[in-house]
C-alpha cells in the first residue's frame, strides 16, 4: 500500500504539471505565429459566461425574420470553463450552457441557463473542478486527508453528466446529451433542469452518442457500447413509452456489432437509410489497459484514446427491420470521422456520406490553450467524403469496380479475404464539420445539399452534392456555428427554408453577438437579431415548432 501510496503521490505531481497537455501546446506553439494570422482569434470560443439570462430578452432586429418562422432554436455546449481559480483544459469539457432563441411574428428573443448537472453543482459547491471531463481531470476532495485521497481512485468513478453536446426532443419533451449514459430532461421554454435519466438502469450499455436518429412516428434510434471482454457496438431502439411512463421504458437493444479486438473504437455518430443503419468502427482507439488505470492516476478520456492508422475503417451494415448484421465486411483506407452527413439507397447500393478527417489531430487541437494561442484549426479541415457500398458482391468478381452507379468516383474492389476495399469521391474543395441536411424529409433518401462549418469557424458552406460545388457566407468579426435548417411552410424544394446560425462575436464590447438568418437557397442574408447580453459557442441545436 506504501509502494502504491508513494506511486499515486508522484503520478499527482505530474498531473499537476500536464505533460500531455504541456507536450501538445508545444507542438501547436512552434505553428502560432503562421496559423494565427490564417485562422483568427479562436479564444471566443472558449470564453466563459459570466452569468446566466434565464428570462427572455427582447432583441434588435436588422433586415428581417420571416414571420412564418414560428418556434425555438434551442442550442447546447461548453459554456463555463473556469471554476474558482482552476480552468477546463478541452473545449469539449466546459459545463453545458443552454441557449434558447424563440422566434414569433417576426422577432426573437434570447435566453440562457446552465444545466443543473450532477458536475456542475458539485464543482460550484466546491468552488473548484473536482469532477473529470473528457480532457480535465478532477481535483480529489481537499477535506480528505492522503488515504482517503488515494483509496477514492480505486473506486469506480460514474460517468460525466455534464450534458454539454446536443439535445434531443421527444413528444413534448427535451433532453440534453452527452456522450454518456445519462441525459438531462429540461424544460424547452424556461431551460429550467428537470430530472437526470441513466441509460444503463433500462439497457446494458456504458455509452451512448449525442446524435440520434427518429422517424416520423416517434421512433428514436441511438448507439452506445458495452464494455467487457468483448466490446459491443449496440443499436439502440427507443419506441414512444406509454403516457406517464419513463422515456426509456420501451428501449431495447436492436443488434450489437463485436468489436475487432480489445481496444473499442471510438465514436460519435451514425448513419441510417430506409432500411439499414451504418457503423463505421474507425482507427482511433480506446485503450482498455489505460482505462483500468484511469482511476488510479487520475488520467481524462483524451489520455486513453490511441490512433492508429495501420488499422482500416470498417463499415458495418445492420437491416433496421430485422436486426441482422450484413455478411459482407467492407473496408477503407484509415480516416477520423465525428459526424456522419447521410445515408441512403441507390440502386443496390448504400451511399454514406462522411466529413473526415486524415487524423485525429483535430481532438489534440481543441485543448483550450490551443485555442488561445489561435491554432486549433488543423493543417487540413474536414472533407466531405461520398463511399458506395455494394450490397451484393460477387465473390468471383475478380479486379474490377464493384460500383455501378453513375455520375460518381467512388469505387469498391474485393479483396482476396472475401472483404470490399471501398475508395471514397471527395465531392468539393469545402471544408465542412457540424453538417445539417434537410432532415424531415431527406434523412435516409437521397438528397443533394449539406451545410456546414469551415475549420477556423469563420464561414458557413452549403454543399452541392449534384454540381460537386459550394457556396460560402461569413461576416468579417464573428465566429459561426452549426448551420440549423427550418424548411419553408409547403416548401416545393430541398433547399426552400432559412439557415439559422448562432454567431459570436469575437469581440463583444464592440459589435454584439447575433442570430443570423439566411435564405438557405444562395446563403444571402435575410436578417439578424442583436443580442447584448452573456452568449457564448454552442456546439449542436435543434428548431422545434412552437405549440
Amino acid at each position: 500500500m506504501l509502494q502504491i501510496l508513494a506511486r499515486a503521490q508522484r503520478h499527482q505531481r505530474l498531473l499537476a504539471a500536464s505533460p500531455h497537455l504541456a507536450a501538445t501546446c508545444s507542438r501547436a506553439r512552434s505553428e502560432a505565429a503562421e496559423a494565427k494570422g490564417e485562422f483568427g482569434d479562436l479564444a471566443a470560443l472558449v470564453r466563459s459566461a459570466k452569468q446566466e439570462t434565464p428570462e427572455a430578452i427582447k432583441t434588435s432586429i436588422t433586415g428581417e425574420v420571416p414571420k412564418w418562422i414560428d418556434g425555438s432554436l434551442i442550442r447546447n455546449g461548453a459554456g463555463l470553463f473556469e471554476v474558482g481559480k482552476d480552468k477546463y483544459n478541452h473545449i469539449f469539457d466546459g459545463l453545458s450552457l443552454l441557449h434558447r432563441f424563440n422566434i414569433k411574428d417576426g422577432q426573437v428573443t434570447y435566453q440562457n441557463r446552465f444545466l443543473r448537472s450532477d458536475h456542475y453543482t458539485k464543482n460550484m459547491k466546491a468552488n473548484r473542478i473536482v469532477c473529470t471531463e473528457f480532457g480535465t481531470v478532477g481535483h480529489p476532495d481537499p477535506c480528505h486527508n492522503l488515504f482517503q485521497r488515494v483509496s477514492s481512485r480505486f473506486k469506480k468513478k460514474k460517468a460525466s453528466d455534464n450534458c454539454n453536446v446536443n439535445v434531443m426532443s421527444i413528444k413534448d419533451e427535451m433532453y440534453a446529451m452527452t456522450e454518456s449514459p445519462y441525459i438531462w430532461r429540461i424544460d424547452p421554454k424556461t431551460l429550467e433542469s428537470v430530472e437526470k435519466l441513466d441509460i444503463t438502469e433500462f439497457l446494458a450499455v456504458n455509452t451512448s452518442t449525442a446524435h440520434p436518429h427518429y422517424t416520423n412516428d416517434g421512433t428514436h434510434y441511438n448507439m452506445g457500447s458495452t464494455f467487457g471482454k468483448v466490446t459491443k457496438y449496440n443499436i439502440i431502439k427507443i419506441e414512444p413509452a406509454d403516457a406517464g411512463k419513463p422515456l426509456l421504458q420501451k428501449s431495447s437493444i436492436l443488434c450489437s456489432i463485436p468489436s475487432r479486438g480489445r481496444d473499442p473504437s471510438y465514436y460519435h455518430s451514425f448513419g441510417m437509410t430506409d432500411n439499414y443503419f451504418v457503423y463505421v468502427e474507425q482507427p482511433l482507439h480506446l485503450n482498455v489497459m489505460k482505462i483500468l488505470k484511469a482511476n488510479l492516476f487520475g488520467t481524462s478520456f483524451t489520455d486513453v484514446m490511441e490512433y492508429r492508422p495501420e488499422n482500416k475503417a470498417r463499415f458495418h451494415i445492420v437491416n433496421s427491420r430485422t436486426g441482422e448484421l450484413h455478411s459482407t465486411e467492407y473496408t477503407a483506407d484509415a480516416f477520423f470521422c465525428f459526424h456522419h452527413i447521410n445515408a441512403y439507397e441507390d440502386d443496390g447500393h448504400i451511399v454514406v456520406d462522411l466529413c473526415t478527417f486524415k487524423n485525429e489531430e483535430i481532438i489534440h487541437r481543441a485543448f483550450v490553450e490551443n485555442m488561445k494561442q489561435g491554432v486549433y484549426a488543423p493543417a487540413k479541415g474536414s472533407e466531405v467524403m461520398r463511399y458506395a457500398l455494394p450490397l451484393t458482391v460477387d465473390k468471383k468478381a475478380g479486379d474490377h469496380n464493384l460500383v455501378e452507379l453513375p455520375n460518381t468516383e467512388c469505387s469498391a474492389r474485393l479483396e482476396e479475404d472475401g472483404s470490399v476495399f471501398c475508395t471514397p469521391e471527395r465531392i468539393s474543395d469545402a471544408e465542412l464539420e457540424l453538417p445539417q441536411i434537410n432532415y424531415a424529409s431527406y434523412n435516409g433518401k437521397p438528397y443533394q445539399y449539406t451545410y456546414g462549418i469551415n475549420a477556423d469557424v469563420s464561414e458557413i458552406n452549403k454543399v452541392d452534392f449534384k454540381n460537386k460545388s459550394y457556396k460560402s457566407w461569413s461576416m468579417e468579426d464573428y465566429l459561426v456555428s452549426e448551420p440549423v435548417f427550418v424548411a419553408a411552410p409547403s416548401s416545393g424544394s430541398e433547399d426552400d427554408g432559412v439557415i439559422l446560425s448562432a454567431l459570436v462575436s469575437v469581440d463583444p464590447s464592440k459589435k454584439p453577438h447575433l442570430l443570423a438568418i439566411l435564405d438557405a437557397r444562395d446563403l444571402k442574408e435575410i436578417g439578424r437579431a442583436e443580442i447584448n447580453v452573456d452568449m457564448t459557442g454552442s456546439t449542436h441545436g435543434m428548431f422545434i415548432a412552437n405549440t
